[in-house]
């Protein structure tokens, strides 16, 4: 990933409560490390350690979208 390149990945909530948020958040940034990590990576997590991040939550008609980006606005 170069400074000018933006990635961003999101999972959808069946719930408004935020305690119920956590699989999606998950799964959000599972999404956007796959997209970062280098193809042979055997833990794509690690591509995320030491980013900023922005994560964005809007309404779903039965819950919320979760939406991790590598800056704001992106995808």
């Amino acid at each position: 990933m170069t400074e000018s390149e933006n990635y961003s990945a999101e999972a959808e909530a069946s719930s408004m409560d935020p305690h119920d948020w956590g699989r999606a958040m998950a799964l959000a940034v599972t999404r956007l490390a796959e997209q970062l990590a280098p193809e042979d990576s055997e833990d794509i997590h690690a591509a995320l350690v030491g980013k900023d991040l922005c994560l964005t939550i809007t309404d779903d008609v039965e819950g919320v979208v979760i939406k991790v980006s590598t800056a704001p606005g992106a995808g």
